[in-house]
């Protein structure tokens, strides 16, 4: 036990280190799929985006799964595991065939995905997003297990709303830049380009 602990340990220091060295949040959202990948001994993870708007989860951070995969086809948050995002709770799913929940059966099994743990992304209550990993045998996850990748969903949440306010920091900082710009040319007659 003492070599699992210490090895989440280490995933927590990755991912640390990623968010105080950079603001690539890409970069921080797939060194905490890798990390999650590695130490839980799984085949393949995803981070996925709620666009409540549209309701679907969008992925944007993955690792080992294939591009058939990825074409699925929309992932409805209402039709693909849902009790995750509407609970707040991680959900355990230890063998697809025992589960009505999946929204893509088939595609999971072409994958050669037997289990999936999904974990909610939660920033100040709010479900942002989801991590979801994949095993190509029957498992189900213990406590630690279910503790540490909810650690690391806190810390891509993060990750995420740092870089939605940095883009929102951005585009008041261009927006105030242009009105700035249009009123100098009419003060001084200065053409705009």
């Amino acid at each position: 036990m003492f070599e699992k602990n210490h090895d989440y340990f280490r995933a927590f220091v990755n991912v640390s280190k990623a968010i105080s060295s950079t603001w690539d949040f890409q970069n921080i959202l797939d060194e905490i799929v890798e990390n999650a990948v590695k130490y839980l001994e799984l085949n393949a993870g995803a981070i996925s985006i709620w666009n409540k708007g549209g309701n679907r989860l969008e992925m944007i951070a993955h690792v080992n799964i294939s591009q058939d995969f990825l074409n699925k086809g929309p992932v409805y948050a209402d039709k693909s595991m849902p009790r995750a995002l509407t609970t707040k709770q991680p959900v355990i799913i230890p063998n697809i065939e025992d589960d009505a929940e999946l929204q893509y059966p088939e595609a999971c099994r072409k994958e050669g995905i037997k289990a999936i743990l999904s974990i909610p992304i939660i920033f100040k209550e709010n479900v942002i997003g989801v991590v979801r990993l994949f095993d190509n045998k029957i498992r189900t996850f213990d406590e630690k297990e279910i503790e540490f990748m909810s650690s690391l969903a806190d810390l891509g949440a993060i990750a995420i709303e740092n870089a939605r306010f940095l883009g929102q920091l951005k585009k008041d900082h261009q927006r105030e830049m242009d009105d700035l710009w249009d009123y100098f040319s009419d003060m001084t007659g200065t053409p705009q380009y």
